[in-house]
């Protein structure tokens, strides 16, 4: 059996320090055959000097002016040829045999459209800090509480999938893969893999650990664009207002962490009348917190 071209893209934004592990955890994998794409996203630091050293052994790359990562990641999986897909940001690695090991539950199931392993957290220093075990894939789960059960450089998708289900919504900050993994849930079949295959790096540029209001905005930004949208589909419109109600309340946390309690305060709000059972009571306490004037709470974290 001929084994399908796997495209795999890698999207830079003033990530040099961490780029060249990535570029190499992708190349040095055993799978064949193989094509990799780069993105610079407009970056001002070493990211293009890098690059131009592994560029032989690119099937493309570009540097294009700052779009933001949804928009690079777009760009370069229009150059990508792969039946399977799937991309590796900056400062996350493949583990050895990590594409092969996701490309054979394709090769035993020819319909299956996302498969997915689990991931390992790491430093700034490529340390192992803990792990990010991946989920059994319940789509019902997933939608209701906005718990993504997918490591992202964890997962391949089939370009049926991306065709059904892409390109990444440019709007987004942080949210696309998320909403690419629901849509394609939604769509057909998807396969967990029990076994460690990627990295996710911890680090405080990254979207995990920084710009609480920006993820915030984008918690936002996804209840009322994607649960609120009439081309939702079918399959999670019996999760609309459970799912809505968990990214409100995500962006509310968000909120008060930055101690915008008055931002937080009618979000979850929000999110009790459109899903009661669904705030826990560690949320509930928060809640309560916001009835406290913002000025006490700034004062309290200064």
């Amino acid at each position: 059996m001929t084994r399908p071209l796997v495209s795999i893209v890698t999207t830079s934004y003033n990530q040099g320090r961490f780029l060249e592990e990535t570029i190499r955890s992708v190349l040095e994998q055993d799978y064949e055959p193989l094509e990799y794409i780069v993105v610079d996203d407009g970056s001002s630091d070493d990211s293009v000097e890098i690059i131009r050293r592994y560029a032989d052994r690119l099937a493309s790359w570009e540097v294009q002016e700052n779009r933001g990562q949804a928009a690079a990641l777009n760009r370069g999986f229009e150059h990508a040829r792969g039946g399977l897909l799937g991309f590796v940001s900056s400062d996350d690695t493949l583990l050895p045999a990590a594409i092969s090991r996701l490309a054979l539950q394709f090769e035993r199931d020819p319909d299956l459209l996302l498969a997915y392993g689990g991931a390992d957290y790491m430093d700034e220093e490529s340390r192992r800090v803990g792990s990010v075990p991946s989920l059994e894939w319940d789509l019902a789960r997933f939608a209701r509480t906005g718990i993504q059960p997918i490591p992202q450089p964890a997962s391949l998708w089939s370009r049926r999938a991306w065709e059904l289900a892409g390109p990444f919504d440019e709007r987004s900050w942080a949210l696309f893969d998320t909403e690419l993994y629901l849509r394609i849930g939604a769509a057909g079949r998807v396969q967990r893999v029990p076994e460690t295959i990627a990295t996710f790096r911890l680090h405080p540029e990254s979207k995990q650990l920084s710009r609480l209001g920006t993820m915030a905005e984008e918690c936002l930004r996804f209840a009322d664009g994607f649960f609120a949208s009439p081309e939702l589909p079918a399959a999670l419109a019996p999760y609309a207002r459970s799912g809505r109600a968990s990214f409100y309340r995500r962006a509310a946390l968000a909120f008060y962490a930055e101690g915008a309690t008055g931002k937080a305060r009618p979000l979850f709000l929000r999110s009790l009348a459109l899903s009661p059972r669904g705030l826990t009571r560690g949320q509930l306490q928060r809640l309560v917190r916001t009835l406290v004037p913002e000025r006490i709470v700034r004062r309290r974290r200064s």
